[in-house]
């Protein structure tokens, strides 16, 4: 029995060794399983990527991360290939597929958007959120055999003045960017900036011209 014990703790020895000061990031639980699908729910890739990890006020440049966005967790590969879900109060951000991801926490201003993982597209005076859900639905795919994928949504925030916005399209932007409605259609215009095609560019590039405008 002592001899087991002493094998024991020489593999805790070992893997404390193998990860050092980091063993904070991998002391949390194992990421469960999936029913398989035709797809995967991660952010990007399914696939493991080295990302700038900010975890307890502490910088970890060479972490291996994927985000989970139907189960929103944020999943760390630890030395012995173990996917464990980080403690997402944590979290202070990660960059990740080159994309600032934080995770937010629901408060009382109005129209704030629920506590998860969000990826912080312009973090100036107003501020925009992109929030990312993968959700499970089924299909058949022939000979009656039902067939596992994941739905992809999008959403979009803009904090501007204590009250966040849900940003659905152009119109709605332009909306609560008041009063450069006029000047913002023709930078909109001038640069062939489009919602549809690029969200993401449209709405970073339209707050920070709006925020030169308006002097923050």
């Amino acid at each position: 029995m002592f001899a087991q014990d002493a094998k024991i703790d020489n593999v805790a020895f070992d893997y404390l060794q193998t990860v050092g000061n980091q063993s904070v990031l991998y002391y949390g639980k194992q990421q469960e399983g999936y029913l398989r699908a035709s797809n995967h729910p991660y952010l990007n890739d399914s696939q493991y990527a080295k990302a700038r990890l900010s975890y307890c006020g502490v910088i970890y440049p060479d972490a291996m991360l994927r985000l989970d966005l139907n189960r929103d967790e944020l999943i760390i590969l630890s030395p012995n290939y173990h996917n464990i879900v980080l403690f997402p109060g944590n979290v202070d951000y990660a960059e990740l597929h080159g994309q600032r991801i934080i995770y937010f926490r629901h408060d009382s201003l109005p129209g704030c958007p629920s506590t998860g993982y969000y990826i912080m597209l312009h973090s100036g005076n107003c501020k925009v959120l992109e929030k990312q859900i993968a959700t499970v639905a089924v299909k058949n795919s022939g000979n009656t055999t039902l067939e596992n994928y994941y739905v992809f949504k999008t959403n979009y925030y803009l904090y501007k003045d204590d009250v966040y916005h849900t940003i659905r399209n152009k119109r709605g932007l332009l909306k609560v960017l008041y009063p450069y409605k006029k000047e913002l259609k023709h930078f909109i215009s001038t640069n062939r900036l489009n919602f549809r095609r690029n969200a993401e560019e449209f709405l970073i590039r339209i707050v920070s011209e709006y925020e030169k405008l308006s002097g923050l």
